[in-house]
Protein backbone atom coordinates (compact mmCIF):
# COMPACT_ATOMS: atom_id res chain seq x y z
CA UNK A 1 0.00 0.00 0.00
CA UNK A 2 2.78 2.44 0.89
CA UNK A 3 4.61 1.62 -2.33
CA UNK A 4 1.42 2.40 -4.28
CA UNK A 5 1.15 5.75 -2.54
CA UNK A 6 4.79 6.47 -3.32
CA UNK A 7 4.25 5.63 -6.98
CA UNK A 8 1.12 7.77 -7.14
CA UNK A 9 3.05 10.71 -5.70
CA UNK A 10 5.48 10.54 -8.62
CA UNK A 11 2.76 10.78 -11.27
CA UNK A 12 2.13 14.56 -10.90
CA UNK A 13 5.84 15.15 -11.50
CA UNK A 14 5.76 12.76 -14.46
CA UNK A 15 2.79 14.59 -16.01
CA UNK A 16 4.50 17.96 -15.58
CA UNK A 17 7.70 16.54 -17.09
CA UNK A 18 5.81 15.17 -20.12
CA UNK A 19 4.15 18.54 -20.79
CA UNK A 20 7.41 20.43 -20.25
CA UNK A 21 9.23 18.09 -22.63
CA UNK A 22 6.60 18.98 -25.24
CA UNK A 23 7.20 22.69 -24.57
CA UNK A 24 10.98 22.25 -24.87
CA UNK A 25 10.72 21.11 -28.49
CA UNK A 26 7.87 23.41 -29.59
CA UNK A 27 10.29 25.72 -31.40
CA UNK A 28 10.64 23.32 -34.30
CA UNK A 29 7.99 23.24 -37.03
CA UNK A 30 8.58 19.54 -37.64
CA UNK A 31 6.70 16.63 -36.08
CA UNK A 32 8.64 16.70 -32.79
CA UNK A 33 6.24 18.77 -30.65
CA UNK A 34 3.19 16.55 -31.20
CA UNK A 35 5.24 13.32 -31.12
CA UNK A 36 7.05 14.15 -27.89
CA UNK A 37 3.86 15.38 -26.23
CA UNK A 38 1.72 12.38 -27.15
CA UNK A 39 4.49 9.88 -26.34
CA UNK A 40 5.30 11.38 -22.94
CA UNK A 41 1.67 11.72 -21.87
CA UNK A 42 0.88 8.20 -23.10
CA UNK A 43 3.62 6.82 -20.85
CA UNK A 44 2.13 8.66 -17.87
CA UNK A 45 -1.32 7.31 -18.74
CA UNK A 46 0.09 3.78 -18.88
CA UNK A 47 1.80 4.18 -15.49
CA UNK A 48 -1.38 5.56 -13.96
CA UNK A 49 -3.52 2.77 -15.47
CA UNK A 50 -1.25 0.12 -13.96
CA UNK A 51 -1.50 1.63 -10.48
CA UNK A 52 -5.02 3.02 -10.29
CA UNK A 53 -7.45 1.44 -7.84
CA UNK A 54 -10.50 3.65 -8.31
CA UNK A 55 -11.66 6.12 -10.93
CA UNK A 56 -14.05 8.94 -10.06
CA UNK A 57 -14.59 11.22 -13.02
CA UNK A 58 -15.59 14.85 -12.45
CA UNK A 59 -18.84 15.97 -14.07
CA UNK A 60 -16.90 18.23 -16.42
CA UNK A 61 -15.34 15.13 -17.99
CA UNK A 62 -18.51 14.80 -20.07
CA UNK A 63 -17.59 17.98 -21.94
CA UNK A 64 -13.92 17.00 -22.26
CA UNK A 65 -14.85 13.61 -23.71
CA UNK A 66 -17.26 15.21 -26.18
CA UNK A 67 -14.53 17.63 -27.26
CA UNK A 68 -12.07 14.76 -27.72
CA UNK A 69 -14.37 12.58 -29.85
CA UNK A 70 -15.76 15.41 -31.98
CA UNK A 71 -13.27 14.95 -34.82
CA UNK A 72 -13.63 11.15 -35.06
CA UNK A 73 -17.40 11.63 -35.03
CA UNK A 74 -17.10 13.99 -38.02
CA UNK A 75 -15.12 11.33 -39.87
CA UNK A 76 -17.52 8.50 -39.01
CA UNK A 77 -20.55 10.55 -40.08
CA UNK A 78 -18.77 11.66 -43.30
CA UNK A 79 -19.05 15.31 -42.27
CA UNK A 80 -15.38 16.21 -42.64
CA UNK A 81 -14.51 17.39 -46.13
CA UNK A 82 -10.88 16.33 -45.59
CA UNK A 83 -10.85 13.27 -43.28
CA UNK A 84 -7.05 12.92 -43.28
CA UNK A 85 -6.61 16.43 -41.85
CA UNK A 86 -9.40 15.86 -39.36
CA UNK A 87 -7.72 12.68 -38.16
CA UNK A 88 -4.43 14.51 -37.60
CA UNK A 89 -6.17 17.27 -35.66
CA UNK A 90 -8.25 14.74 -33.73
CA UNK A 91 -5.14 13.04 -32.33
CA UNK A 92 -4.26 16.26 -30.50
CA UNK A 93 -7.82 16.91 -29.28
CA UNK A 94 -8.21 13.32 -28.09
CA UNK A 95 -4.95 13.61 -26.17
CA UNK A 96 -6.14 16.92 -24.72
CA UNK A 97 -9.26 15.20 -23.37
CA UNK A 98 -7.11 12.39 -21.98
CA UNK A 99 -4.84 14.94 -20.25
CA UNK A 100 -7.93 16.56 -18.71
CA UNK A 101 -9.13 13.24 -17.27
CA UNK A 102 -5.63 12.18 -16.21
CA UNK A 103 -5.03 15.47 -14.40
CA UNK A 104 -8.37 15.19 -12.63
CA UNK A 105 -7.27 11.82 -11.27
CA UNK A 106 -3.60 12.25 -10.34
CA UNK A 107 -3.87 15.89 -9.22
CA UNK A 108 -6.87 15.27 -6.97
CA UNK A 109 -5.00 16.01 -3.72
CA UNK A 110 -3.38 19.30 -2.79
CA UNK A 111 0.08 17.77 -2.33
CA UNK A 112 0.18 16.37 -5.86
CA UNK A 113 -1.15 19.60 -7.31
CA UNK A 114 1.49 21.66 -5.52
CA UNK A 115 4.25 19.44 -6.90
CA UNK A 116 2.84 19.72 -10.42
CA UNK A 117 2.24 23.47 -10.28
CA UNK A 118 5.60 24.33 -8.75
CA UNK A 119 7.58 22.28 -11.25
CA UNK A 120 5.71 23.96 -14.10
CA UNK A 121 6.28 27.38 -12.48
CA UNK A 122 10.03 27.08 -11.95
CA UNK A 123 10.79 25.57 -15.36
CA UNK A 124 8.66 28.09 -17.25
CA UNK A 125 10.24 30.93 -15.25
CA UNK A 126 13.65 29.64 -16.35
CA UNK A 127 12.39 29.55 -19.95
CA UNK A 128 11.21 33.16 -19.57
CA UNK A 129 14.70 34.24 -18.49
CA UNK A 130 16.23 32.26 -21.36
CA UNK A 131 13.86 33.96 -23.81
CA UNK A 132 15.02 37.41 -22.67
CA UNK A 133 18.65 36.41 -23.16
CA UNK A 134 17.78 34.91 -26.54
CA UNK A 135 16.40 38.28 -27.68
CA UNK A 136 19.94 39.67 -27.63
CA UNK A 137 21.41 36.97 -29.88
CA UNK A 138 21.47 36.90 -33.66
CA UNK A 139 20.79 34.58 -35.34
CA UNK A 140 18.26 33.08 -32.94
CA UNK A 141 19.50 30.02 -31.09
CA UNK A 142 17.32 28.02 -28.70
CA UNK A 143 19.20 27.49 -25.42
CA UNK A 144 22.10 29.20 -27.17
CA UNK A 145 22.72 25.98 -29.14
CA UNK A 146 20.08 25.11 -31.74
CA UNK A 147 19.61 27.45 -34.74
CA UNK A 148 15.97 28.49 -35.13
CA UNK A 149 13.70 30.68 -37.22
CA UNK A 150 13.60 34.38 -36.42
CA UNK A 151 9.98 33.99 -35.26
CA UNK A 152 10.98 31.72 -32.37
CA UNK A 153 10.66 33.18 -28.86
CA UNK A 154 12.04 31.03 -26.07
CA UNK A 155 11.03 27.51 -27.04
CA UNK A 156 7.86 28.50 -28.90
CA UNK A 157 7.81 29.08 -32.66
CA UNK A 158 5.48 32.10 -32.45
CA UNK A 159 5.50 35.08 -30.11
CA UNK A 160 1.82 34.73 -29.19
CA UNK A 161 2.32 31.06 -28.30
CA UNK A 162 5.07 32.16 -25.95
CA UNK A 163 2.94 34.96 -24.49
CA UNK A 164 0.03 32.57 -23.96
CA UNK A 165 2.34 30.20 -22.07
CA UNK A 166 3.30 33.09 -19.79
CA UNK A 167 -0.41 33.86 -19.29
CA UNK A 168 -1.11 30.25 -18.33
CA UNK A 169 1.69 30.02 -15.79
CA UNK A 170 1.89 33.56 -14.33
CA UNK A 171 -1.14 32.98 -12.05
CA UNK A 172 0.77 30.11 -10.41
CA UNK A 173 3.36 32.69 -9.34
CA UNK A 174 0.58 34.89 -7.96
CA UNK A 175 -0.80 31.86 -6.10
CA UNK A 176 2.61 31.56 -4.44
CA UNK A 177 2.35 35.22 -3.44
CA UNK A 178 -1.07 34.47 -2.00
CA UNK A 179 0.47 31.67 0.05
CA UNK A 180 2.98 34.06 1.61
CA UNK A 181 5.91 33.57 -0.76
CA UNK A 182 5.80 37.19 -1.85
CA UNK A 183 9.41 37.55 -2.99
CA UNK A 184 9.84 34.25 -4.86
CA UNK A 185 6.37 34.38 -6.37
CA UNK A 186 6.82 38.04 -7.27
CA UNK A 187 10.15 37.38 -8.94
CA UNK A 188 8.67 34.55 -11.01
CA UNK A 189 5.74 36.72 -12.09
CA UNK A 190 8.05 39.63 -12.92
CA UNK A 191 10.31 37.41 -15.02
CA UNK A 192 7.33 36.19 -17.02
CA UNK A 193 5.99 39.73 -17.41
CA UNK A 194 9.39 40.93 -18.66
CA UNK A 195 9.63 38.01 -21.08
CA UNK A 196 6.16 38.80 -22.42
CA UNK A 197 7.27 42.39 -23.00
CA UNK A 198 10.31 41.06 -24.84
CA UNK A 199 8.06 38.99 -27.10
CA UNK A 200 6.17 42.17 -28.09
CA UNK A 201 2.81 40.39 -27.90
CA UNK A 202 0.18 43.04 -27.29
CA UNK A 203 -2.52 40.63 -26.17
CA UNK A 204 -0.01 38.80 -23.98
CA UNK A 205 1.09 41.94 -22.14
CA UNK A 206 -2.51 43.05 -21.59
CA UNK A 207 -3.48 39.55 -20.44
CA UNK A 208 -0.69 39.10 -17.93
CA UNK A 209 -1.30 42.56 -16.42
CA UNK A 210 -5.04 41.84 -16.25
CA UNK A 211 -4.23 38.68 -14.28
CA UNK A 212 -2.35 40.78 -11.73
CA UNK A 213 -5.31 43.15 -11.35
CA UNK A 214 -7.74 40.24 -10.98
CA UNK A 215 -5.46 38.68 -8.37
CA UNK A 216 -5.37 41.86 -6.29
CA UNK A 217 -9.14 42.24 -6.57
CA UNK A 218 -9.63 38.66 -5.39
CA UNK A 219 -7.37 39.22 -2.40
CA UNK A 220 -9.41 42.24 -1.38
CA UNK A 221 -12.76 40.52 -1.91
CA UNK A 222 -11.65 37.43 0.03
CA UNK A 223 -10.24 39.66 2.78
CA UNK A 224 -7.16 37.48 2.84
CA UNK A 225 -4.98 40.51 3.44
CA UNK A 226 -5.44 43.28 5.95
CA UNK A 227 -4.74 46.85 4.88
CA UNK A 228 -1.07 47.08 5.85
CA UNK A 229 0.03 43.66 4.51
CA UNK A 230 -1.99 44.28 1.36
CA UNK A 231 -0.20 47.55 0.72
CA UNK A 232 3.14 45.82 1.33
CA UNK A 233 2.30 43.07 -1.19
CA UNK A 234 1.14 45.64 -3.76
CA UNK A 235 4.29 47.66 -3.19
CA UNK A 236 6.60 44.67 -3.64
CA UNK A 237 4.78 43.48 -6.79
CA UNK A 238 4.71 47.01 -8.24
CA UNK A 239 8.42 47.41 -7.62
CA UNK A 240 9.26 44.05 -9.18
CA UNK A 241 7.00 44.58 -12.20
CA UNK A 242 8.40 48.08 -12.78
CA UNK A 243 11.94 46.74 -12.56
CA UNK A 244 11.08 43.95 -14.98
CA UNK A 245 9.61 46.46 -17.40
CA UNK A 246 12.73 48.61 -17.24
CA UNK A 247 14.97 45.60 -17.89
CA UNK A 248 12.92 44.24 -20.78
CA UNK A 249 12.00 47.63 -22.21
CA UNK A 250 8.57 48.66 -23.45
CA UNK A 251 9.52 50.30 -26.75
CA UNK A 252 8.65 47.41 -29.08
CA UNK A 253 5.35 46.63 -27.39
CA UNK A 254 4.40 50.29 -27.12
CA UNK A 255 5.12 50.93 -30.79
CA UNK A 256 2.90 47.98 -31.70
CA UNK A 257 0.17 49.40 -29.48
CA UNK A 258 0.33 52.64 -31.51
CA UNK A 259 -0.34 51.01 -34.88
CA UNK A 260 -3.33 52.62 -36.59
CA UNK A 261 -5.16 49.43 -37.63
CA UNK A 262 -3.47 46.60 -35.72
CA UNK A 263 -6.31 44.11 -36.20
CA UNK A 264 -7.37 44.88 -39.78
CA UNK A 265 -5.94 41.60 -41.10
CA UNK A 266 -7.54 39.64 -38.27
CA UNK A 267 -10.87 41.33 -38.97
CA UNK A 268 -10.80 40.21 -42.60
CA UNK A 269 -9.88 36.67 -41.60
CA UNK A 270 -12.65 36.60 -39.00
CA UNK A 271 -15.27 37.87 -41.47
CA UNK A 272 -14.25 35.17 -43.95
CA UNK A 273 -14.40 32.56 -41.20
CA UNK A 274 -17.88 33.73 -40.24
CA UNK A 275 -18.90 33.13 -43.87
CA UNK A 276 -17.61 29.58 -43.48
CA UNK A 277 -19.66 29.15 -40.30
CA UNK A 278 -22.82 30.38 -42.03
CA UNK A 279 -22.41 27.73 -44.72
CA UNK A 280 -22.04 24.81 -42.28
CA UNK A 281 -23.09 25.98 -38.79
CA UNK A 282 -24.15 22.60 -37.46
CA UNK A 283 -21.07 20.38 -37.54
CA UNK A 284 -18.53 22.40 -39.52
CA UNK A 285 -16.15 21.40 -42.28
CA UNK A 286 -14.05 19.08 -40.12
CA UNK A 287 -11.43 19.65 -37.44
CA UNK A 288 -8.11 20.79 -38.89
CA UNK A 289 -9.53 21.84 -42.26
CA UNK A 290 -9.64 25.66 -41.94
CA UNK A 291 -6.42 26.33 -43.87
CA UNK A 292 -7.57 24.25 -46.84
CA UNK A 293 -11.15 25.56 -46.94
CA UNK A 294 -10.43 29.24 -46.26
CA UNK A 295 -9.36 30.23 -49.84
CA UNK A 296 -12.93 29.64 -51.03
CA UNK A 297 -14.15 32.32 -48.63
CA UNK A 298 -11.18 34.73 -48.65
CA UNK A 299 -12.16 38.40 -48.82
CA UNK A 300 -8.73 39.55 -49.91
CA UNK A 301 -5.53 38.12 -51.38
CA UNK A 302 -2.07 39.30 -50.34
CA UNK A 303 -0.31 36.38 -52.08
CA UNK A 304 0.53 34.82 -48.70
CA UNK A 305 -0.79 31.63 -47.15
CA UNK A 306 -3.28 32.25 -44.33
CA UNK A 307 -2.26 29.59 -41.83
CA UNK A 308 -4.95 30.26 -39.19
CA UNK A 309 -8.00 32.47 -38.63
CA UNK A 310 -6.22 34.38 -35.82
CA UNK A 311 -9.39 33.77 -33.85
CA UNK A 312 -9.54 30.31 -32.29
CA UNK A 313 -13.18 30.67 -31.30
CA UNK A 314 -14.34 31.37 -34.85
CA UNK A 315 -12.00 28.72 -36.24
CA UNK A 316 -13.43 26.12 -33.85
CA UNK A 317 -16.94 27.04 -35.00
CA UNK A 318 -15.95 26.78 -38.68
CA UNK A 319 -14.23 23.42 -38.25
CA UNK A 320 -16.44 21.80 -35.61
CA UNK A 321 -19.61 23.79 -35.96
CA UNK A 322 -21.21 26.06 -33.39
CA UNK A 323 -21.81 23.08 -31.01
CA UNK A 324 -18.05 22.53 -30.69
CA UNK A 325 -17.53 26.19 -29.80
CA UNK A 326 -20.30 25.84 -27.20
CA UNK A 327 -18.57 22.78 -25.72
CA UNK A 328 -15.32 24.71 -25.20
CA UNK A 329 -17.14 27.76 -23.85
CA UNK A 330 -19.27 25.62 -21.52
CA UNK A 331 -16.18 23.92 -20.11
CA UNK A 332 -14.64 27.27 -19.17
CA UNK A 333 -17.94 28.55 -17.76
CA UNK A 334 -18.52 25.38 -15.71
CA UNK A 335 -15.07 25.71 -14.15
CA UNK A 336 -15.38 29.48 -13.69
CA UNK A 337 -15.97 29.72 -9.94
CA UNK A 338 -13.18 27.28 -9.05
CA UNK A 339 -10.83 28.99 -11.49
CA UNK A 340 -11.07 32.25 -9.56
CA UNK A 341 -11.05 30.57 -6.15
CA UNK A 342 -7.87 28.66 -6.93
CA UNK A 343 -5.98 31.69 -8.38
CA UNK A 344 -3.47 29.37 -10.08
CA UNK A 345 -5.99 28.49 -12.82
CA UNK A 346 -6.88 32.07 -13.84
CA UNK A 347 -4.67 31.59 -16.90
CA UNK A 348 -7.34 29.31 -18.38
CA UNK A 349 -9.65 32.28 -18.83
CA UNK A 350 -6.84 34.63 -19.90
CA UNK A 351 -5.77 32.29 -22.71
CA UNK A 352 -9.37 31.63 -23.70
CA UNK A 353 -9.92 35.39 -24.09
CA UNK A 354 -6.57 35.68 -25.93
CA UNK A 355 -7.95 33.08 -28.34
CA UNK A 356 -10.43 35.66 -29.64
CA UNK A 357 -7.62 37.60 -31.33
CA UNK A 358 -5.14 34.78 -32.00
CA UNK A 359 -4.72 31.01 -31.99
CA UNK A 360 -2.72 30.01 -28.87
CA UNK A 361 -4.50 26.67 -28.43
CA UNK A 362 -3.40 25.52 -31.88
CA UNK A 363 -0.09 24.66 -30.20
CA UNK A 364 -0.22 21.09 -28.90
CA UNK A 365 2.01 21.93 -25.93
CA UNK A 366 -0.23 24.81 -24.85
CA UNK A 367 -3.38 22.78 -25.44
CA UNK A 368 -2.07 19.96 -23.24
CA UNK A 369 -1.01 22.38 -20.50
CA UNK A 370 -4.38 24.15 -20.71
CA UNK A 371 -6.29 20.87 -20.34
CA UNK A 372 -4.00 19.70 -17.52
CA UNK A 373 -4.70 22.84 -15.48
CA UNK A 374 -8.41 22.57 -16.32
CA UNK A 375 -8.48 18.94 -15.15
CA UNK A 376 -6.63 19.84 -11.95
CA UNK A 377 -9.02 22.66 -11.05
CA UNK A 378 -12.01 20.28 -11.20
CA UNK A 379 -10.66 18.84 -7.94
CA UNK A 380 -10.12 22.17 -6.20
CA UNK A 381 -12.17 22.61 -3.03
CA UNK A 382 -11.99 26.14 -1.65
CA UNK A 383 -13.42 25.07 1.72
CA UNK A 384 -10.92 22.37 2.60
CA UNK A 385 -7.90 23.24 0.47
CA UNK A 386 -7.27 26.93 0.87
CA UNK A 387 -3.61 26.51 -0.08
CA UNK A 388 -3.96 24.00 -2.92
Amino acid sequence: MSSDRGFQSVLPIALAAAILANIMVSWTSRYWPVTVGITGISLVVLAWALSVRRITLPREAILAIAIGIWGPMQILLHISVLPSLTMQSSLVWIMGAIVFILASQILCDSSGRRSFLRLILWVVTALAVAAMLQAYTSPVRVFGIFPAEASVVGTMNYKNYFAAMMELVAPIALWEVRNGKVLSGGLCYSAMFAATLTSASRAGVIGILAELLVFMALMVLERRLKASPALAVVGVLALLVTGAGMIAGIDRTWSRMQESSPYHLREQLTLSTMDMIRERPGLGFGMGTWRSIYPRFARYDDALIANEAHNDLMEWASEGGIPFLLLMTSLVAWLGKRIFQSVWAIGLIAVFIHSYVDYPLRSSSLLFLWFAIAGAVTQFDARSQRRG
